[in-house]
């Protein structure tokens, strides 16, 4: 790509919800990052004065605020307009996937109350044609309703809407007529797709999401981000999207740094040869584990956030709250519980000196002698006394002095954490040892090893920065464009010439968006492929599009390879005995602007191992603590071996090296765990 297209500098911003972590590319091209606490406008504005942003300057950014709205409920007041005689569509929900078990499922929670939500004689019929107009007199009147009822945002969902958006279009226009300032969401311009409450569910997450975005971003711009074409935002589905279009479906920046994480680590693994992990992103309020294949991350679209289920393309990724700031809690019935609630960033973990009174899974770790006496290399202190004093009232009532309660709040923890990679290994199918753990964020060095143990995967893999790997993310992920359009056409039988010229049509939308927000025309690619299904199954099958020549051939070979994954994924044959149903066409375009900065070696020192100090550390599974040499990692040098039980500091991140284990430095600066028999087999 040429110099020209280069800018000045990039700067990488993930939001979490204790720290703030920054990757800066500078205008020579040379790459920094710093991870500290904090939040807001204030340290949005230090970092584009630290950075020196001006109007030039590349955002990419991710955040959690969504997130954490959407778990605490703690959104702006949206109502909802349905075609008349769907009030309560959002109440029939979908039936749980856990319905029928032991336990009671339990429902997501009322997104938008029934007094919030009104009925309009508008809608389609079932193949498109117009069976009741918009009547403007009815708008006006539900929305001077719905705005005397304090909503500061509209969903529109209309009955069939999928098939031809223009009736939420008109809803829209004269909702924005009548009150310039409301934020309106169109179902048909986020989930244009088949079942109705699926598409309703989304366009109602994004009304209440969608004032806290746009006041995100008008914080991102104010603090020095000047230029909104260069802000661009995690999606979802792994890529970015410029900040205009983002404002259109902030529900797909709800899981923008868990999934930024996981673009990172394919990225840099790759570029180190390894391509079938298991990522282990541990921060200060949550775990999150997904699985890369040959290089690939996993996608679904069938996901959830925050106990909503989605029908949007998304990377699949396991989240459970378990991270430093979980705080540990007990039951009424008198078990332990270790999250999900999270002390956060303020006040914090007891340890932090902040005000915080509870017992954290930090707090467990410090009295163990698993963390260091500060964080953030000396601008984070920890305070011992502090996290003993929370611990030892925590489990007072069970007579169990500061360290036995540290003990089992680890023991509750590590295992909560097994549970979600163990959902990942037996819910895909995968052989755990022929996967290496990839561990990242400020904690996941701190537990991978010890988890590797329990599960079986012989390896663990951290890179030079575990830290700040969703920053990574965001620096080296594309710009990506995504269009769903309903099909609902059976094979054999269907029009396979319609649907070609469909995707060709929905390609030049994508490739028109990427190009507004600085792709340069030969830089974007596309991607085609169909959401497939037997007839009267209720869960589609996302398949590559097959080129074969013709319309018909590529539909026919396209219906054939989805025979083949689900014969193998099923162990059952149904060629030539079932139709399939063509559900969903899918086009997605992608490109950068630039080339993603990928250094060939993060390690270029050589200064040998220094004497190591020593402090007892109590490892998961053990009753006693243990002499652990202590490393500073900035200290090693490709080809060093740790031997455990050992530590390995620095600045953002701690990596513990149980008994039985070893840490070797390979070429590129990561550090590969494993046990010490096999470490000579790399």
């Amino acid at each position: 790509m040429s110099e020209a297209l280069a800018p000045a500098q990039r700067i990488a911003v993930d939001v979490g919800g204790t720290f703030i972590d920054v990757l800066w590319s500078d205008a020579r091209g040379d790459l920094h990052g710093w991870k500290f606490a904090g939040g807001g406008p204030d340290s949005l504005a230090a970092i584009a004065a630290r950075c020196g942003s001006d109007a030039g300057t590349e955002w990419f950014y991710s955040t959690t605020r969504a997130l954490n709205a959407l778990l605490g409920g703690t959104l702006p007041a949206a109502g909802l307009i349905v075609s008349r005689g769907f009030r309560e569509l959002l109440e029939t929900a979908r039936l749980p996937a856990s319905a029928g078990a032991t336990a009671p499922a339990a429902l997501p929670a009322r997104l938008v109350p029934l007094e919030h939500v009104r009925e309009i004689g508008a809608r389609l019929a079932a193949d498109g044609s117009a069976r009741e107009a918009v009547d403007p007199a009815e708008v006006t009147r539900v929305v001077q309703e719905l705005t005397a009822a304090g909503v500061v945002s509209i969903a529109v969902a209309l009955l069939h809407s999928y098939l031809d958006g223009a009736q939420e279009a008109e809803v829209a226009a004269l909702v924005h007529a009548l009150r310039p300032g409301l934020e309106v969401v169109c179902s048909s311009a986020t989930l244009p797709t088949l079942s109705e409450y699926e598409r309703t569910l989304v366009a109602a997450l994004n009304a209440r999401l969608a004032p806290l975005l746009a006041d995100e971003l008008a914080q991102l711009e104010a603090s020095g981000a000047t230029a909104p074409g260069y802000v661009s935002l995690m999606q979802a589905s792994g890529g970015l999207a410029g900040a205009k279009r983002a404002r259109g479906n902030p529900l797909a920046t709800t899981v923008s740094g868990p999934v930024a994480a996981v673009v990172g680590a394919r990225v840099l693994a790759a570029a180190g040869g390894y391509r079938d992990l298991i990522t282990l992103d541990i921060g200060g309020t949550s775990t999150d584990v997904a699985l890369i294949r040959d290089g690939r991350c996993a996608l679904t679209t069938r996901g959830s956030v925050a106990g909503f289920p989605l029908r949007m393309p998304m990377l699949d990724v396991v989240s459970i709250g378990a991270g430093g700031g979980s705080l540990a809690q007990s039951a009424p019935d008198g078990r332990w519980h270790v999250g999900p609630d999270s002390a956060g960033a303020d006040p914090g973990p007891a340890c932090y000196g902040r005000g915080g009174q509870r017992a954290t899974l930090a707090d467990a770790e410090l009295v163990l002698g698993r963390l260091p006496p500060a964080l953030l290399g000396g601008e984070l202190p920890l305070d011992h006394a502090r996290a003993s004093a929370a611990l030892a009232k925590f489990g007072a009532p069970r007579g169990l002095d500061a360290v036995a309660a540290a003990r089992g709040v680890l023991a509750i923890a590590t295992e909560n954490m097994c549970g979600a990679i163990r959902r990942i290994i037996a819910g895909r199918g995968v052989d755990p040892t022929r996967c290496v753990l990839y561990a990242m964020g400020g904690a996941g060095a701190l537990h991978a090893a010890e988890l590797a143990t329990l599960l079986g995967i012989p390896r663990v893999l951290v890179p030079p920065q575990p830290g700040l790997a969703a920053a990574w993310g965001l620096l080296v992920a594309p710009l990506t464009c995504e269009y769903v359009a309903a099909l609902g056409i059976t094979w054999p039988g269907g029009d396979a010439a319609s649907l070609v010229e469909s995707s060709t049509r929905l390609a030049a939308h994508a490739q028109a968006r990427l190009l507004e927000e600085g792709v340069p025309a030969g830089h974007v690619k596309t991607r085609c492929q169909l959401d497939l299904r037997y007839a009267g199954m209720t869960h589609e099958t996302t398949i590559d599009w097959v080129e074969a020549g013709h319309p018909e051939a590529s539909v026919a070979a396209t219906v054939a390879a989805f025979h083949g994954i689900f014969e193998r994924a099923t162990g059952r044959a149904w060629r030539d005995r079932e139709a399939v149903e063509l559900v969903n066409l899918r086009v997605t375009a992608s490109g950068r602007r630039t080339p993603p900065p990928v250094p060939e070696c993060f390690v270029t020192r050589g200064a040998p191992v220094p004497a190591a100090a020593a402090r007892a550390v109590t490892f998961a599974g053990s009753d006693e603590a243990l002499p652990a040499a202590v490393h500073a990692r900035a200290a090693l040098a490709p080809g060093d071996v740790v031997e455990g039980p050992a530590i390995i500091e620095q600045h953002e991140a701690t990596c513990l090296v149980p008994p039985g284990w070893q840490a070797r430095v390979d070429p590129r600066g990561d550090l590969v765990l494993a046990r010490s028999a096999l470490s000579g087999s790399g």
